[in-house]
């Protein structure tokens, strides 16, 4: 299968903050630094990590180097941890991760219409299609829908900031730490509700134009988290168009941001304790909202400030 996506977990980090930044007011713009968002963090001790907020794709190299401040944040750290190494190729051990194991397949747990619909899309796309992905879950079927879209957009993983520091600390020697393993990324993406799953699927077929990312994109080089919270939050008390997907983006939601973020908060918070200088390229959208990253090691006590 050829690399198409990130991941299915880091392509379904951005689903649902993109649905609600398309429908926000223009930019209003932080009073801090503009730019990629970046935080300092330290403990009563002062021992001290950085907050960088990365992003999975880009349009081009033309971001890289950051400034100053943020490679200075990157130099004076020993490692880096990030979300995983988007740097390593998919093989074949890894995709078994997302398969079905309970004798199911794809069409067991997606509506006809949407099969179809995906089938020939990924028809259009390589040219046949045997069957080769029915044995894998909605996430990655999602990944490789919103993997065209993405291509199809001028986007790519070569471009994102994440792939941008993971890189530069290999050449660096910098050590590059996973904050989750494949296991765990895999048995995330697999236990949220089929309901969600179709509706992301569904929206993927239907929009293949560039509008959001590059809307998504324009945030993020602006460093307008205030727009990022505002959908992150808005998102906990959305509406949608019946009961099963209503409960499913809450249960999507609270898998995805709310435990997500707070593993990933307890896993700075450990850095911390330890004394280590670490610089974590971590997705904006988990270091934003009531419920991101920077919020709760707020409200855990530690001095987080935005640099």
């Amino acid at each position: 299968m050829k690399k198409r996506f990130i991941s299915a977990l880091l392509a379904l980090t951005i689903c649902l903050s993109a649905v609600f930044l398309s429908g926000c007011l223009a930019l209003s713009y932080d009073t801090e630094r503009q730019g990629p968002a970046m935080w300092i963090v330290e403990d009563k001790d002062g021992h001290r990590c950085y907050l960088f907020g990365t992003v999975h794709v880009g349009k081009n190299g033309n971001a890289f180097p950051m400034c100053d401040v943020i490679e200075d944040a990157y130099s004076y750290c020993s490692y880096i941890a990030a979300e995983t190494d988007v740097t390593k190729p998919s093989d074949e051990e890894s995709l078994k991760l997302y398969e079905y194991k309970d004798g199911t397949t794809v069409k067991d747990h997606l509506s006809e219409d949407v099969y179809n619909k995906a089938v020939a899309v990924i028809t259009e796309h390589e040219g046949s299609y045997n069957g080769q992905y029915d044995k894998y879950n909605l996430s990655l079927w999602y990944s490789i829908i919103d993997g065209y879209n993405t291509e199809k957009s001028g986007y790519s993983a070569e471009y994102g900031s994440d792939t941008y520091f993971i890189n530069k600390a290999k050449n660096d020697g910098k050590a590059v730490v996973e904050t989750e393993s494949e296991e765990i990324q895999a048995e995330m993406t697999s236990s949220i509700p089929d309901a969600v799953m179709e509706y992301f699927i569904s929206s993927a077929l239907a929009n293949n134009g560039s509008a959001s990312l590059d809307y998504y994109d324009t945030v993020y080089q602006s460093g307008s988290v205030d727009v990022l919270s505002y959908s992150l939050d808005s998102s906990k008390t959305a509406q949608y168009r019946n009961t099963a997907l209503n409960s499913g983006m809450k249960e999507y939601y609270d898998i995805m941001f709310t435990k997500r973020n707070r593993a990933l908060a307890d896993a700075v918070i450990k850095c911390l304790s330890d004394g280590d200088r670490v610089f974590f390229a971590i997705g904006l959208t988990h270091l934003c909202g009531d419920d991101g990253v920077v919020a709760q090691l707020q409200r855990d006590g530690y001095r987080v400030i935005r640099k």
